[in-house]
């Protein structure tokens, strides 16, 4: 797998994705709202990942550097 950049994760914003964390932790079925820079909190000019969740529907945010790789959901159901 390739490293997650600030460029890929722009790439999914307003898809629904998986995203599968460092530590191999899963957070699943969330909507990717917006990836930036955090200039307050964590550290001065690191990556973050803002989600909604859609289970709960709460915003969320992670560092970017937690994220191994995200998996896209599909939309449609197989039945």
């Amino acid at each position: 797998m390739h490293r997650i950049d600030l460029n890929v994760a722009r790439s999914h914003i307003g898809r629904k994705v998986n995203l599968h964390l460092r530590d191999g932790s899963v957070i699943i079925n969330v909507l990717v709202t917006k990836a930036g820079r955090h200039l307050h909190g964590f550290e001065p000019n690191r990556s973050v990942l803002h989600f909604v969740s859609t289970i709960r529907g709460k915003a969320r945010k992670i560092p970017l550097n937690e994220v191994e790789w995200m998996e896209p959901v599909e939309n449609c159901l197989v039945t």
